[in-house]
């Protein structure tokens, strides 16, 4: 079994101005879809983002720089993570399309990776 991290990426602010009661209705397809993998025991964890307070770091002239992230500019934001366990890429990308993020705004897209075993690598690396 390989394990993925699936990120899912959102417009800035693309729910703030929804009703309570269609925010709750996002958020019962969210925990189903996950209890329904979490029962299968293919979903590892997960957690939605909030919409402010991270940081940027990067590299400048050497040396580690912080800035304020994500921009409301942007144009996609990371709203949330999942990590999932598929046999393979193809039941991986099955269990992805299912996952309500896609259908709850067509900007709204999923990355998804396979995620290293590094205790493989470090096996290997004796």
């Amino acid at each position: 079994m390989t394990q993925y991290l699936l990120l899912l990426y959102q417009t800035p602010n693309y729910n703030v101005d929804l009703p309570r009661e269609k925010m709750a209705e996002m958020t019962k397809r969210y925990i189903a879809w996950a209890d329904g993998l979490r029962a299968k025991g293919q979903l590892l964890g997960g957690e939605k983002l909030t919409a402010s307070g991270g940081r940027h770091l990067r590299t400048k002239d050497g040396k580690p720089v912080a800035s304020d992230g994500p921009y409301a500019e942007a144009k996609d934001v990371l709203g949330g993570y999942f990590v999932i366990e598929a046999k393979d890429l193809a039941e991986a990308e099955a269990l992805v399309k299912s996952c309500p993020h896609l259908e709850l705004a067509p900007s709204n897209w999923v990355e998804m990776r396979p995620i290293e075993d590094m205790a493989k690598m470090r096996a290997a690396a004796g």
